[in-house]
C-alpha cells in the first residue's frame, strides 16, 4: 500500500519506452490454512502479460499453476478413511502494480485476485467399513484474491529479473465426496522478465 501510495507523487509523464511485456515465474507455493496442515510445500508457477501505463503503475494478466499434497483423515458416516491428497490449482488472474523506480531497481507493491480451478485426485486406505483402498478425483473453481510485494532489476531496456512473494486468500473448495479444502497461502517467485 505504501508504493501504491507513493506513486502519486512521481511524474506520470515520464512514460517508459517499453510498455508491454512477458513474465515467466517460477516458484514454491506454501499452505498456510488450517485445512492444509502439514502438505508439503509445492511447485508454483505462472505465465503473464503486462502494460505498463507510466513508469508506475502495470496491469498484468496471469496463467498459473500451482501444487500441493499430503495425508488427511475424514469421516463417512461411521467410517474413518485416511487419504493421500494430490492437490492441482490452475488460476486465471488479473494484478494492479503500484512501482517505485530507482535508476535500474523497480520496487513494486501488487493487488489482484481471479478465479482458481482447483482438481483434487486422492488415494485412500480405509478403515472400519470401508476395508479396501480406492482412487478418486474431482474438480471445482473458487474465487480468490492476493496482496504482495516485490523487486526487480533491468538488466537491459527489454530484459529484466527479480523476486515477488504474495499472500493467497480463496474461498472454500467444496466437494461431494471429499472435505473443504482452503487454499490460504504464500507464494514467492522469481520473476524472468522481457519487454517489447
Amino acid at each position: 500500500m505504501v508504493v501504491l501510495g507513493l506513486t502519486l507523487f512521481v511524474p506520470l509523464n515520464l512514460f517508459a519506452q517499453n510498455s508491454l511485456y512477458i513474465a515467466l515465474k517460477p516458484g514454491i507455493y506454501s499452505p498456510r490454512s488450517a485445512d492444509l496442515n502439514g502438505f508439503n510445500n509445492g511447485f508454483s508457477g505462472d505465465f503473464t502479460i503486462g502494460y505498463r501505463f507510466n513508469p508506475n503503475i502495470a496491469l498484468e494478466g496471469g496463467f498459473g499453476y500451482f501444487d500441493t499434497g499430503g495425508n488427511k483423515t475424514f469421516t463417512r458416516g461411521a467410517s474413518f478413511i485416511q487419504a493421500h491428497y494430490d492437490i492441482n490449482v490452475w488460476s486465471l488472474t488479473a494484478t494492479l502494480k503500484g512501482i517505485l523506480p530507482y535508476k535500474k531497481w523497480e520496487f513494486f507493491g501488487l493487488a489482484g485476485g481471479g478465479i482458481y480451478t482447483v482438481s483434487v485426485p486422492y488415494d485412500t486406505n480405509g478403515y472400519h467399513h470401508q476395508p479396501y483402498p480406492y482412487y478418486y478425483s474431482d474438480y471445482t473453481s473458487v474465487w480468490g484474491g492476493y496482496l504482495g510485494a516485490g523487486i526487480q532489476y533491468n538488466i537491459t531496456p527489454g530484459f529484466f529479473l527479480g523476486v515477488e512473494g504474495k499472500y493467497l486468500w480463496t474461498d472454500d473448495a467444496k466437494y461431494s465426496n471429499v472435505e473443504k479444502f482452503n487454499l490460504d497461502g504464500i507464494i514467492s517467485n522469481a520473476i524472468i522478465g522481457f519487454r517489447f
